[in-house]
């Protein structure tokens, strides 16, 4: 961890010592999400070519199963496949309007989305207030340029936030190296720029070659809000969810290798028989099998014309293919009826119900990420108001999450029906809840639903009505 801002002082090694590991991790975890497995897994992979020695004329490639993206993927689908809907206030306020305006502008939803997929891959997503145009918009940074500084007696409180990235200038042995670092306190940047001096192993901090002087940013706080994953009271940064599983998943891809190199192999087996079969070209001198002809033995000891079927014991293997699949589930939180694989076999689709019973373990993983992602995207939204828009510091802001699964709407309408018959809900929140409507929109289609039961319907509320059935010699009472 770093605790002040000496690891920029000249001759300082680059990146700094402390930070290696993180920022190995983060090169790992970006190759194994754009599938880059064969890279990651290299030294694994040879297990494949060692199966059996006398498989060497066998080409065999690894297969890919890229668990991790999908697993990054489907934490950002349940967090934002369905849009979050954010309030502050009525909905033609101010409030509500500045809101609107920062979402679109923003981006809002995708720019989200995609710090998602940095929380799960990296351990930490990083939204980024900045201004554009001459308003404010939230935006994201990548954590490989991230090097937070936090105090020393309480690594929760960050210091600085510094962003610095590393290039090139000119070709070959021409090339200078240069550091680019933002210093982000509270309210204030300052910019700065180092020659990079590089080394056979690693390369070194070299002279300041500009700063500038700090900026005022409009903001009483930072500008990088760090939305971490599972986070401890001795760590900076936040856990990522590929570390856990990377031992299962290349397990899995050199299993699988080894199988297909087993079947490929024996998909065009050898074949055995009496000398007789073999017939000899005069051109070459090679000797061919002549197919589609008898072959008569010559005694009860020469061979059958066959082919060489070996029996590769491979149940096991499947066996332990299937065994750290449900590993991978288990250990990743994700479940099986997530990804689509819930053991139906007969076509059934379970309910509404039954499938988040199935999602018990997702939806909770995806709860903890919730949990970090509320009140920094509250914050953000605080922030970003002051750089053009109505300010929001004194708004009650509320986010309201979607859990991002297809709904049952038969399952959903029977509640609904169940509640408003039973008393325990109104026909005016039943509306508003089944089909997503606002208050007015509510009043206004309960309008309609009178005017079309008055249509249908035309007899006045206040026209007597006629008590009991019509009998033989017996008139009808009036009720008034």
């Amino acid at each position: 961890m770093l605790h002040d801002l000496s690891f920029l002082d000249k001759g300082s090694p680059w990146p700094p010592p402390s930070e290696r590991e993180r920022l190995e991790m983060y090169r790992r975890n970006r190759q194994l999400f754009e599938c880059e497995h064969a890279e990651v897994y290299r030294e694994e992979l040879k297990r494949i070519a060692r199966v059996i020695g006398n498989f060497n004329d066998v080409i065999s490639y690894p297969v890919i199963v890229n668990y991790q993206r999908l697993m990054s993927l489907k934490v950002a689908d349940l967090l934002f496949g369905e849009a979050p809907q954010i309030q502050a206030g009525e909905a033609k306020s101010k409030e509500q309007d500045a809101v609107n305006e920062i979402v679109i502008r923003s981006d809002l939803i995708n720019t989200l989305y995609e710090a998602g997929i940095d929380i799960s891959r990296y351990g930490d997503g990083l939204l980024y207030i900045h201004n554009r145009d001459g308003k404010g918009v939230i935006d994201i940074t990548q954590p490989p340029v991230w090097y937070p500084v936090v105090d020393r007696e309480n690594v929760r409180n960050v210091v600085h936030h510094v962003l610095a990235s590393d290039y090139s200038v000119g070709v070959d042995y021409q090339q200078k190296h240069y550091l680019q670092v933002e210093i982000h306190g509270k309210g204030t940047i300052e910019r700065r720029k180092y020659e990079l001096i590089a080394g056979p192993v690693s390369a070194t901090v070299g002279e300041l070659q500009e700063i500038s002087a700090p900026e005022n940013t409009g903001l009483d706080d930072f500008a990088i809000i760090q939305i971490p994953n599972i986070k401890t009271s001795g760590r900076a940064t936040g856990l990522d969810d590929y570390t856990d599983i990377d031992s299962l998943v290349s397990e899995l891809v050199v299993r699988i290798g080894q199988i297909s190199r087993i079947l490929d192999k024996h998909a065009d087996p050898s074949m055995q028989g009496p000398q007789s079969a073999l017939t000899e070209d005069p051109t070459t001198g090679e000797w061919h099998l002549k197919m589609h002809n008898y072959f008569a033995k010559q005694s009860n000891e020469d061979a059958d014309v066959s082919y060489l079927i070996w029996d590769g014991q491979l149940s096991a293997a499947f066996q332990q293919v299937e065994k750290l699949v449900n590993f991978l589930y288990t250990v990743s939180e994700m479940g099986a009826a997530l990804l689509g694989d819930m053991g139906v076999k007969t076509g059934q689709v379970p309910s509404g119900s039954a499938l988040r019973r199935l999602m018990m373990a997702p939806l909770a993983k995806v709860g903890r990420v919730r949990m970090r992602f509320e009140p920094a995207l509250i914050k953000a939204l605080r922030l970003c108001s002051r750089l053009g828009y109505n300010d929001l510091s004194g708004a009650d802001i509320s986010v309201q999450w979607q859990d991002g699964l297809p709904q049952d709407e038969t399952e959903v309408a029977n509640v609904i029906s169940l509640r408003v018959a039973s008393e325990t809900m109104s026909r005016h929140r039943a509306i508003m809840l089944f089909d997503g409507l606002s208050d007015a929109d509510a009043d206004e289609e309960l309008d309609r639903i009178a005017d079309e039961m008055a249509i249908m319907d035309p007899v006045p509320n206040n026209t007597p009505q006629i008590s009991g059935a019509l009998q033989p010699n017996k008139k009808p009472v009036i009720v008034e």
